[in-house]
């Protein structure tokens, strides 16, 4: 599979997490230079990242290009989910958090001022990880019985704003416990957020 995105943006890392734990090898082609975004845009119209290329199919997004994966590889080692529905609540969640804190991240990168806007945004990662902590399983580890797509998720959205330094994840600590429980299994390891 060939893969563009950059190895800081978590929504490209969870598919790197996800193919990793299913055996499907990536090529990663930077799109953070110009030459990269220029590459991008040949292949894409929303010039958003994760793309993938898989035989003769281009697939847009994330979520697209993990449901590929697990339709023609498997879970592998990753929980599957039991129930479709409440994960895909908690994923969605997990990704307006995300989005919420990345507008901000812009706003601060491109010296924008927009206060009363930037503090709802992180109001809203605030309720949404108030949120996420009553959807916790039993020890605070996963939201049901293991490693899926929410924790995997949720293990990315955390360590990008930690690495950007825009989201003190102290505010997160409700689900702090995920995060802890997953943080040194080799897929995790491998893809962390790095310049």
């Amino acid at each position: 599979m060939k893969l563009y995105g950059t190895t800081t943006s978590p929504y490209v890392r969870r598919v790197r997490i996800v193919a990793a734990e299913v055996g499907e090898p990536v090529e990663l082609v930077n799109t953070a230079p110009e030459a990269g975004q220029a590459a991008l845009q040949k292949i894409t119209p929303i010039r958003k990242v994760p793309i993938a290329i898989v035989g003769d199919r281009t697939l847009f997004d994330s979520r697209v290009i993990i449901d590929w994966l697990v339709t023609f590889h498997g879970h592998g080692e990753l929980e599957p989910s039991r129930d479709r529905w409440r994960d895909a609540n908690i994923v969605n969640a997990i990704d307006a958090a995300v989005d919420s804190v990345i507008q901000v991240f812009y706003l601060r990168r491109d010296a924008i001022e927009a206060p009363a806007f930037a503090q709802r945004q992180l109001d809203r990662a605030d309720a949404i990880f108030a949120w996420l902590g009553t959807q916790l399983g039993p020890g605070g580890e996963s939201f049901a019985h293991g490693f899926g797509l929410a924790e995997l998720s949720l293990v990315c959205a955390l360590d990008w704003m930690e690495f950007r330094q825009v989201y003190p994840i102290e505010r997160a600590a409700g689900v702090a416990g995920i995060r802890v429980a997953w943080n040194e299994r080799p897929s995790v390891v491998a893809t962390r957020p790095h310049a």
